[in-house]
């Protein structure tokens, strides 16, 4: 926990594209559904297979026998353990970028974790394991914690390292997960904790993003994303029955208007989106076969960004976008179909940990 020679306003939170320790993600469980882990598994081994050589992967899984079975399948997929390390953490979700913590730095070279206070997405989900992640992590990384009085889940916000803020107000501003806190209070605890001076709020959208499978009140990356200090991506359709396509375009408008913590105007480039439906059954949480499968949900880690695919016509027109922004790292394509059914994709399942 923070002490009094830990102070939240020395620390910033660098940008995803700044060097990386590692890389931290939650092992499916079968927690809501016992054939959850077998459907998800291979995705989990493609992405740690992609990173190992690269930086370290860390593992949390429910239990001993579900470390022994990860373990043997690393075996199994001549993956091995280099870079590798699992921890026994149990948890509801896979989505480590949403209650996994913060990581920031501070410019003497020390590292500390925020925790935010995860609620299941605004109480749609269980959180009572989640939500005491960052606790255990600070715990075995032996790094001081800080404790926002906010909730805010990582996928919900961008940063550019730089001092400037991304985010939608429907997944913070929202009485189901900060309610009666204002505009101003919600900017000044973030100032406090992530090192932010300046902010780009994008309006987003509520409970109407349910119809394209989207429960966390449109995260921002699954809209748009910062590839440097003043440039980004943004998701763009011209197919207007796409029910995405109003959100999207009112972003690109909002995007236009806005500027850095230096003033300067954002560099904006576009990047199509695919159509995903579901492959197998209707889960219980949505009443849509429509998903909200994006190529922004992307993780940029050290030398490789790994990049969701769908099998969509798109796949490789997306991948050449990013690795554009991206020059000098391979771009690793993902399937992401069985995952995008569950809500999510590479970026929300993974959490970075900068390098010191």
């Amino acid at each position: 926990m923070a002490t009094n020679e830990h102070n939240p306003i020395d620390y910033y939170m660098p940008a995803e594209w700044e060097k990386h320790e590692g890389t931290w993600f939650q092992w499916p469980n079968g927690l809501i559904d016992p054939m959850r882990e077998m459907k998800l598994e291979n995705t989990w081994f493609k992405m740690v297979n992609a990173l190992h050589d690269h930086e370290n992967v860390h593992i949390m899984v429910e239990n001993e026998k579900q470390e022994n079975h990860v373990r043997e399948q690393l075996i199994y997929f001549g993956i091995g353990f280099k870079n590798i390390d699992i921890h026994i953490i149990p948890t509801n979700e896979p989505f480590a970028r949403d209650n996994a913590p913060i990581f920031v730095v501070d410019n003497k070279g020390n590292q500390a974790i925020t925790n935010w206070g995860f609620n299941g997405w605004g109480g749609r989900s269980a959180y009572e394991l989640d939500e005491k992640v960052p606790e255990k992590i600070a715990e075995i990384l032996s790094m001081p914690m800080f404790s926002p009085p906010l909730i805010m889940e990582g996928g919900g916000f961008e940063v550019n390292g730089k001092g400037t803020f991304m985010a939608s107000r429907t997944s913070i501003m929202n009485d189901n997960r900060n309610p009666g806190k204002s505009q101003k209070e919600v900017e000044e605890i973030i100032k406090q904790h992530l090192g932010i001076k300046h902010f780009i709020w994008l309006s987003g959208a509520g409970e109407e993003a349910e119809q394209w499978g989207d429960v966390t009140d449109s995260h921002i990356d699954i809209v748009a994303r910062f590839v440097g200090e003043s440039s980004v991506l943004y998701n763009r359709t011209d197919d207007e029955t796409d029910p995405r396509y109003n959100l999207f375009k009112k972003t690109y408008e909002e995007l236009k208007q806005a500027t850095t913590a230096t003033g300067e105007k954002l560099t904006l480039i576009p990047l199509p989106v695919p159509k995903v439906y579901r492959i197998s059954p209707l889960v219980e949480w949505s009443h849509t076969t429509f998903t909200d499968g994006a190529y922004s949900n992307y993780l940029v880690a050290n030398n490789v960004v790994l990049v969701p695919v769908f099998g969509h016509e798109n796949d490789e027109k997306a991948k050449q976008v990013i690795a554009d922004c991206f020059p000098g790292r391979e771009v690793i394509g993902i399937q992401c179909v069985e995952l995008t059914e569950e809500g999510g994709a590479i970026h929300c399942v993974t959490q970075q940990q900068p390098a010191v």
